[in-house]
């Protein structure tokens, strides 16, 4: 069977070279999509008894991803920072199964969580999830190593191969198999942005996605670095990355950002526990392909991010240990479905889309 022509030429300029090795993920041949749920619990105030919560609430959505049609890898995180409460822990499943994540979801109820709880404790927690299904023609991975491979790189049967689509500026988008035919257009209509931002705090919100939204998880590792070069990356390079998503998510409106946060990789044995370990990722929506791609390309954060990384590999040639990857999905419309329970204003994409809201019984 002859592979479809190709619409729309590649961006790769002519004789590009990488100048550092890259790899992408291939996936194993059944797997034709990946659902991923992300799942937050905030806590809104620091007393015992919102902690005994917390924690009681924190059991029930790891029991559910365990044994509820479990995923088939997951990882967990502690917000570092965002546009919500600082301290959310947080945990991503990826599925290949279809009617598994669909059996899952069916048993994920949050409000019942929530109303489980005292009433004197329920204002003191915020829980969240936000689900979405991508095809793999509208999905591309990029790995800096092989010893490396989080996010749908634990997929079993999954493998990472060397390629040339990087280093250039559409070089993610070349990656899409789809974007041979498809230019992943914004909405003929503009999606609907509320008029007023839902408050949130006392309110149960629900929403799905306009066509081509797109979710990014970018992460970093440097567990193996000897001191100078986790120094440089600590002093130099990481307040540079911090830099840049805070200018995200400062000005979301303009950049089509939605709800990035800043996570900390944690023990998923003990997602409460936060030892520092060396690995962040940053993860969130932008509302198309193009608005991450103008940030990347044109704006002095992401630049600076850039050059701080190219200046990184450079000071560091032969015995490079610092790790970087990214995957990155455009999704269809009604294919990503966002919930909040009683959370903080602009959690997630609360304010960026359009949601449904009902209170909460008080």
């Amino acid at each position: 069977m002859s592979c479809p022509v190709r619409l729309y030429p590649l961006r790769k300029p002519k004789n590009h070279r990488l100048p550092v090795p890259r790899y992408t993920l291939s996936l194993p041949t059944r797997v034709k999509h990946i659902y991923t749920t992300y799942v937050g619990v905030q806590q809104h105030s620091n007393d015992t008894a919102s902690t005994e919560a917390k924690t009681e609430v924190c059991r029930d959505i790891e029991s559910w991803f365990r044994f509820n049609n479990r995923p088939t890898t997951l990882e967990s995180f502690a917000l570092i920072d965002g546009r919500e409460a600082s301290g959310t822990t947080i945990w991503v499943g990826y599925w290949t199964d279809a009617t598994r994540h669909a059996k899952a979801l069916e048993t994920l109820r949050l409000q019942s969580i929530f109303a489980r709880q005292p009433k004197e404790r329920r204002s003191s927690l915020g829980l969240w999830h936000e689900s979405f299904a991508t095809d793999v023609a509208r999905l591309e991975t990029n790995y800096s190593g092989l010893d490396y491979l989080p996010g749908l790189g634990q997929i079993p049967n999954s493998s990472a191969a060397e390629h040339d689509l990087a280093t250039y500026w559409g070089a993610a988008r070349d990656r899409i198999p789809d974007s041979a035919q498809d230019l992943f257009p914004r909405p003929a209509a503009k999606p609907n942005r509320p008029a007023e931002k839902p408050r949130g705090v006392g309110q149960h919100l629900t929403g799905t996605s306009h066509h081509n939204l797109v979710h990014i998880r970018s992460g970093q590792w440097w567990k193996n670095c000897d001191r100078p070069e986790t120094e440089a990356y600590v002093q130099k390079l990481e307040p540079t990355l911090r830099k840049g998503l805070r200018y995200l998510n400062d000005n979301a409106k303009d950049t089509g950002a939605m709800g990035l946060r800043y996570l900390r990789n944690t023990d998923v044995n003990e997602p409460l526990s936060d030892y520092g370990r060396e690995e962040t990722c940053g993860a969130g929506f932008f509302a198309n392909l193009e608005d991450l791609e103008s940030w990347a390309k044109t704006h002095s954060s992401h630049l600076a991010i850039w050059r701080g990384a190219m200046a990184h590999y450079k000071a560091f040639p032969n015995n490079r240990k610092f790790r970087t990857w990214h995957e990155v999905s455009v999704i269809s419309e009604g294919d990503a479905r966002f919930e909040y329970v009683n959370c903080t204003p602009g959690t997630g994409v609360m304010g960026a889309t359009q949601l449904e809201e009902h209170e909460l019984e008080a």
